[in-house]
């Protein structure tokens, strides 16, 4: 059974993605297959992941041409836009050194959902819409980590989270 863990505090720079990332590490060492979350749109887990200046890499996550999720907005995209297709498995990528961990990378139009389900809330012909909202990120997070027999998901999560 897939173990998921979030780490959120109320303040920002305490060290949540620091202490995702080395706990990721260390389980993964032991031998756990470990899945990281970046939920934070300031994507800095996935920055440290895919490396900062690698512009490469994040075009790739960001601008996936395959039409498959590479990340968790568009993971997320067929919920909160109301389409009628099942959410998928994101494409995760593997963290540099480490077999046994993967990074479900983050995007900074996450950020734009939180506005979505605020709107979708003042309108009541909008409640249709949000019918689909409830369970879908541990429905993405879990149906991803079963992809990759992830035994811990590690999710950062933004300042503003609510748990």
């Amino acid at each position: 059974m897939t173990k998921q863990i979030a780490l959120f505090n109320h303040k920002g720079g305490v060290s949540k993605t620091t202490t995702t990332f080395n706990l990721g590490w260390m389980l993964a060492h032991k031998g756990k297959r470990v899945m990281i979350v970046d939920c934070d749109p300031q994507c800095n887990l996935t920055g440290m992941v895919l490396g900062f200046r690698d512009t490469k890499a994040f075009k790739a996550i960001y601008e996936s041409k395959s039409g498959k999720a590479r990340n968790i907005r568009d993971g997320l995209a067929p919920a909160f836009e109301s389409r009628p297709i099942p959410l998928e498995p994101v494409i995760c990528e593997l963290v540099k050194g480490q077999p046994n961990m993967f990074l479900l990378p983050g995007h900074i139009g996450f950020a734009e959902y939180e506005v979505v389900l605020g709107m979708a809330q003042e309108l009541s012909s909008s409640l249709v819409s949000l019918q689909n909202l409830p369970g879908s990120i541990h429905y993405l997070f879990m149906k991803t980590a079963k992809k990759y027999e992830a035994d811990y998901i590690l999710v950062v999560c933004p300042v503003y989270f609510d748990s």
